[in-house]
């Protein structure tokens, strides 16, 4: 049972006022207070001090000119007030229209009967709530008063002021956690504390406890996050005609529309089963058609159908995706399945839409639209529907008369009996008829089901084959890349070759010695310009980069048994002298005037002796030079021996 209900009409001549005055009817069970001419502060606080559960009106925007005007009034409904627009959702119908399925009448050019009529609709269950935000609420605590500019005591009492704000904010995110709320959180921080903090609650306005207000140097506002566009809700859930499309497989979707084309609900769920899909569909309406977008018409939709003796609709063949997508955006959906479903119900809904159309305008008052189109859908012409719906029911014959009519006549009853006997033999006959067209269809499924075996050994064999394939093709790209691989260090090869032919031709055209290059003074180059060059004993080696090397890397150059080694810049000390005491020599690639062909350096073997011959002498003199500074410091030392003894000597005479 509904509580107080108010019926509200705008006053006739005041819709393009600034100051609308309106027609107040307050229903209070069957009686009703009337208010004549009262301004919207009055109809406002009125609804403030009474709280009534519904508003009922028969347009909206009587009550706010634009969208954000019906937001702002909205928020300061009561918390549990709803505002009803009786005419319907965003597609209307006219109030003595409306009144009329509904046994009532009112004259419409009195504003109060309106507002009345209006009211006891609501009574009835009767309209759409409008609803104007989700199921979310927007919570904010900021401060309650500017810090200002200047002062000795400014950051001070800007700390006062942002520890106020931080506190509440705990307080307000407190009291969510211990409401068991899900929600999200977003704080400013400044001098001391918080300059704001907003909340985003996961829950309706009216179930979070936190209550707007100033708390000393806070301020804590709680409002409704608003949807991007208003939604009406039937205010009461009755069972109205509706179209179920069904996409149906190991993920099923389902979605149903209304008659006007609007969304209903939509779902989607794994294993869902024909009896579940049937429940969900109970309880949204009653299915008018059943669709689907698969092509032919699968058993599970079949029984769907069946169950609630709908009429089907498929569209004949396979939909292309673009057009699902086409027609399911409006409506959103989450995933593919919700989207076929949707994609069915709005398929079958454009197919009916003109006729639809049709009955809204040819229907008259006093009958339902959706009962004409329940007919027309199920093969009435308009006309035939709206005759079936007006016609007047047979009178009922007075007790008395029949009274003394008595016992009907035995001739009426045997013609009744006939009428019977033939129901019952046609009815054998369309059991019969079900029978065989049973056993056909058993038949077909079992031939279809020996081609379904037949499909899937042939779909294992290209499985396999495709298989076998793929691995047939990753070995001839594997061997393709050794080939190409292959033949590139080839095409080194033959490079390499081929600058070799020419440096022997030019050693042997014109005497001169080849030198083979090493490009850097360690082990690593060493070792690589050996495999690749050949170098061995009687080899002249070039470094590129004589700097960094040592001893042992000296070594490896002894070991190959190179005749000389020809550096392009100065050796390390250690290492030039270990190759000298190898009999090694290191000459200058400045002292030799090298040619080079191709990148490879030759030398003159009389340019090469000649260097040589001067780094013999040069040896031969240093080693004299060497042997000359020894025998000195021999002497030297022995002056030295012999002066300590002398002065040994001579301390005991004196």
């Amino acid at each position: 049972m509904l509580g107080l209900i108010f019926g509200v009409d705008i006053a006739s001549g005041s819709a393009r006022s600034r100051h609308p005055s309106y027609a107040l009817a307050i229903l209070d069970g069957e009686q009703a207070t009337a208010f004549n001419m009262i301004s919207r502060h009055k109809l406002i606080r009125l609804i403030r001090e009474q709280r009534p559960e519904l508003i009922a009106v028969d347009n909206v925007h009587e009550l706010a000119s634009s969208r954000r005007d019906l937001i702002s009034l909205l928020r300061q409904l009561p918390m549990n007030t709803r505002l009803v627009q009786v005419t319907g959702g965003e597609r209307q119908e006219a109030l003595t229209r409306v009144a009329r399925w509904h046994g009532m009448t009112f004259d419409r050019l009195n504003p109060m009967e309106e507002a009345e009529a209006c009211a006891r609709l609501a009574a009835k269950g009767v309209g759409q709530v409008v609803c104007a935000f989700e199921d979310r609420t927007w919570i904010k605590v900021s401060r309650r008063r500017s810090p200002g500019r200047g002062g000795w005591s400014q950051k001070r009492y800007s700390r006062k002021i942002h520890g106020t704000v931080k506190g509440r904010a705990r307080e307000v995110e407190k009291q969510l956690r211990e409401s068991g709320f899900s929600f999200t959180s977003r704080a400013v921080e400044g001098l001391g504390g918080y300059i704001r903090c907003e909340f985003v609650v996961e829950a309706p306005r009216e179930r979070v406890p936190v209550k707007p207000g100033c708390y000393e140097d806070a301020q804590v506002r709680v409002e409704g996050v608003e949807r991007p566009r208003l939604q009406f809700l039937p205010l009461q859930q009755r069972r109205g005609y509706i179209i179920a499309g069904i996409d149906p497989g190991t993920t099923t979707g389902v979605a149903a529309l209304n008659l006007q084309g609007e969304l209903v609900d939509v779902t989607s769920a794994r294993a869902m089963s024909p009896a579940d899909v049937i429940e969900w569909i109970a309880a949204r309406g009653k299915p008018l058609i059943v669709a689907t977008d698969v092509f032919p018409t699968p058993g599970a939709v079949e029984k769907i159908k069946r169950s609630f003796n709908s009429v089907l609709y498929s569209p004949g063949e396979a939909v292309p995706a673009e057009d699902k997508i086409a027609m399911a955006r409006q409506f959103g959906y989450k995933n593919d399945h919700q989207r076929d479903a949707l994609a069915a119900a709005v398929s079958a809904f454009k197919k009916y839409r003109n006729k639809f159309s049709l009955v809204e305008k040819k229907a008259p008052p006093e009958i339902d639209p959706d009962e004409v189109k329940a007919l027309v859908v199920r093969g009435y012409s308009i006309e035939n529907a709206i005759a079936e719906l007006v016609a007047a029911p047979a009178p009922e014959r007075p007790e008395q008369a029949a009274e003394a009519e008595g016992p009907a006549d035995v001739v009426q009853v045997k013609d009744h009996n006939r009428q019977l006997e033939e129901q019952i033999k046609t009815l054998r006959d369309y059991q019969e008829e079900l029978k065989s067209d049973l056993a056909r269809k058993d038949q077909e499924v079992a031939g279809l089901l020996r081609k379904l075996e037949r499909v899937r050994d042939q779909a294992y064999r290209e499985t396999r084959r495709d298989h076998e394939i793929r691995i047939r093709d990753k070995e001839i790209e594997r061997l393709r890349g050794l080939l190409r691989a292959e033949r590139k260090i080839l095409r080194r090869l033959k490079s390499q070759r081929s600058r070799l032919n020419r440096t022997e031709r030019v050693e042997e055209l014109k005497g001169y010695r080849r030198l083979k290059p090493v490009e850097a003074f360690s082990k690593e180059a060493v070792v690589s310009a050996g495999e690749r060059w050949s170098i061995g004993r009687g080899d002249l080696v070039l470094l590129g980069d004589a700097s960094g090397g040592g001893p042992h890397t000296a070594d490896l150059l002894v070991k190959m048994g190179v005749e000389a080694v020809v550096s392009e810049g100065e050796m390390p000390r250690e290492a030039e002298e270990y190759l000298h005491g190898k009999g090694v020599p290191v000459l200058m690639a400045r002292d030799l005037e090298l040619s080079r062909i191709d990148g490879i350096a030759f030398v003159d073997p009389e340019n090469l002796e000649r260097v040589r011959a001067a780094w013999a002498e040069q040896m031969e003199r240093q080693s004299k030079e060497k042997k000359t500074r020894w025998l000195e410091s021999m002497i030297q030392e022995y002056r030295v021996s012999r002066k300590k003894e002398e002065k040994k000597q001579s301390r005991p005479q004196s």
